[in-house]
């Protein structure tokens, strides 16, 4: 069935629930698989008449599957640039997928779970999120699908690369697993840097909120595993489970030690970011972000009990610009935006504590 945007966007995705493991620091885990199809080139070198057959085969072989039984799907070329963009926003899709709309299609299940992009930069892209640190519900669902679709099309597969995909670092597998992490102990304590440099030698890479090319705000970032070459699916959820598990350790510790070293400070932070989401009139997203951060932190080591990780998780993507304009019905200039944000913040708030 189509969607409607209007719908989709009065309901929080299922991942932005705070439920699952380490909730308080791993916001979700993401498995993304890239198939293409045999005999057909790859969508930059493809003309419309070819991509509008990928198009066809993937979408009818879509429809045929249990996942996407009663699945919502999307034609990017019928809907407007505003609703693309809030697709973006909920992470239903990349910032290219959504910059070019012709030939390329969405299909996803209601709790926004799982997903399939059609001709982004490799035919097929799955796509499955699950709420906290669950990088095993997150490829169960992913893989899942990518048997559903297999006897349906034919994939391009070499025996000695594995998979075949447009980007030779996404070759053999095909696969990325993902975390959405919150990490402010580490950067206040100013040892995020070694990190980062550490998960580079070690084959992994941070993004911003929304991966590749994004600006880190917030505290938030998208770690992810950066080859899929020469590993097993088992090795690479291995390996990115083992090092999120350090980093939870490690921003526990930065936390701990704040807290323990510069409880005033910390609480003056927080409380003054609670104070500024309750009652500002005008915040910018990156301000928000920043806010949102500080009192997101304030709840993991204690100090705000009454805010639900729930709120601020659906408030990194409800204060958004396309979702702010989509709520209230109309186009705003950015300054529009910051008051409305403003006030969509103050009722979230005022709602948890009444």
């Amino acid at each position: 069935m189509s969607f409607d945007i209007d719908g989709l966007v009065r309901t929080p995705g299922a991942w932005l629930d705070g439920s699952g493991d380490e909730s308080e620091i791993v916001l979700s885990s993401r498995t993304r698989i890239a198939r293409n199809l045999h005999g057909h080139r790859f969508t930059h070198h493809c003309d419309s008449a070819e991509l509008g057959e990928i198009l066809r085969l993937s979408m009818d072989a879509a429809a045929q599957t249990r996942a996407f039984k009663h699945g919502k799907n999307a034609a990017m070329g019928e809907i407007s640039t505003l609703d693309r963009e809030i697709l973006v926003e909920r992470h239903l899709v990349s910032r290219d997928f959504a910059s070019e709309s012709a030939s390329r299609g969405l299909v996803f299940t209601d709790d926004e779970a799982l997903g399939l992009m059609v001709n982004e930069e490799d035919h097929l892209r799955i796509q499955s999120f699950a709420s906290g640190f669950g990088l095993g519900d997150a490829f169960r669902r992913a893989n899942d699908l990518d048997d559903q679709l297999a006897p349906a099309l034919e994939l391009a597969y070499h025996e000695r690369l594995g998979f075949l995909t447009a980007c030779p670092t996404n070759l053999g597998t095909g696969m990325r697993v993902s975390v959405l992490i919150h990490l402010p102990g580490l950067v206040h304590s100013k040892e995020i840097h070694r990190l980062l440099e550490s998960l580079r030698k070690l084959n992994h890479s941070a993004r911003g909120l929304y991966g590749e090319g994004s600006e880190v705000m917030g505290n938030f970032f998208q770690l992810s595993n950066s080859a899929a070459l020469g590993a097993s699916e088992e090795v690479i959820l291995k390996n990115l489970r083992e090092m999120v598990t350090k980093v939870i350790t490690y921003e526990r510790r930065s936390r701990e030690m704040l807290f323990r070293k510069a409880r005033r400070l910390l609480e003056d932070k927080v409380w003054r970011a609670y104070g500024l989401l309750r009652y500002s009139r005008s915040v910018s997203t990156k301000e928000a972000l920043s806010l949102i951060s500080a009192v997101r932190m304030g709840v993991g080591v204690g100090l705000v009990t009454d805010v639900p990780l729930r709120t601020l998780n659906e408030l990194l993507v409800y204060i958004q610009p396309a979702h702010l304009q989509k709520l209230k019905g109309n186009a705003m200039d950015p300054q529009e935006r910051d008051v409305v944000r403003a006030e969509y913040i103050r009722e979230a708030l005022a709602r948890d504590a009444s």
